[in-house]
């Protein structure tokens, strides 16, 4: 679900070319020019928004945000640090 909810606000909100945009798990987002580093700024509003996580400096890391996986894995660390505070 996590990892659909991204992709779904990527395809439609972020990529070039719009919701027609297939974009897999492991797409490299910056490398392939999915998004741009304005659209990692977007993104991050909207993770934070609708997982109810609050994602800090530290985690900007291209490692984190390279592909909808490494951007749900974040997610799923961050919701269980929030739920075991």
């Amino acid at each position: 679900m996590i990892k659909d909810s991204i992709r779904h606000f990527i395809a439609t909100e972020l990529a070039v070319g719009g919701a027609n945009t297939a974009i897999t798990d492991s797409d490299q987002l910056l490398e392939q020019g999915i998004i741009d580093s304005f659209g990692i700024m977007t993104l991050l509003s909207f993770l934070e928004e609708k997982f109810s996580v609050h994602i800090e400096g530290d985690d900007l890391t291209p490692e984190n945000f390279s592909s909808i996986s490494t951007i749900s894995a974040l997610i799923d660390r961050k919701a269980g640090l929030s739920a075991g505070a």
